[in-house]
């Protein structure tokens, strides 16, 4: 097996290492090295999942940052999975009203007790700060 050979022993060569069994997608794609690509797969896949959950409800993202920075659907795709409804303000007029949304669906994940590390309301809702 040569450096560019990415047989079903794993990568080689490579700056990143198939750490899950979904990172098989990465084999198919070459990937060497490149973080960036490796990101923008995970996001891909993340907005594919999102928009499988909150389908049912006639919305869709495209993109994180913009599509979650007023909490909306942020909110959305929390109920969908606690089966639960949250208190929200539908139509935002401002950032804090949006902040307000995105807090609540913060809130409403720590509830779950998902750890959330170095994510916060401000950040979540204002737009292309959301990485």
């Amino acid at each position: 097996m040569d450096s560019e050979d990415f047989g079903d022993v794993g990568f080689t060569n490579v700056g990143l290492k198939a750490r899950s069994p979904e990172g098989h997608a990465a084999r198919a794609m070459h990937i060497k090295g490149d973080e960036y690509i490796w990101v923008e797969i995970q996001e891909k896949t993340f907005k594919n999942w999102v928009n499988e959950q909150i389908r049912p409800l006639g919305m869709s993202i495209t993109n994180l940052a913009s599509d979650f920075s007023d909490g909306l659907k942020l909110i959305a795709l929390i109920e969908v999975l606690q089966k639960r409804k949250l208190k929200k303000i539908r139509k935002p007029l401002n950032q804090h009203q949006c902040l307000e949304n995105v807090q609540t669906a913060l809130q409403a994940m720590a509830s779950d007790n998902i750890k959330l590390v170095n994510i916060d309301a401000v950040a979540t809702s204002e737009e292309g700060q959301l990485e």
